[in-house]
């Protein structure tokens, strides 16, 4: 597992990155998807975990780039 400080280090690379919530914060998540470079995507599976609320302020670091898989 990658820590969220690796992650955001991947996104600001120009990498697209799929994680599982489950060991991250909505926090965490934000400031990945903050660090996303223009066309890349974060894509957050078990995504249940997270109210909407969590899930607004994740989306709002990188509108129309995070996906939410609810599945």
């Amino acid at each position: 597992m990658k820590t969220s400080s690796d992650l955001k280090m991947i996104a600001q690379a120009g990498g697209n990155i799929v994680v599982a919530a489950t060991p991250y914060s909505a926090l965490d998540l934000k400031l990945v998807a903050a660090a996303l470079t223009p066309g890349a995507t974060l894509t957050v599976k078990g995504a249940d975990k997270f109210s909407a609320l969590d899930c607004k302020l994740i989306a709002s670091a990188a509108p129309g780039r995070v996906v939410f898989d609810f599945s």
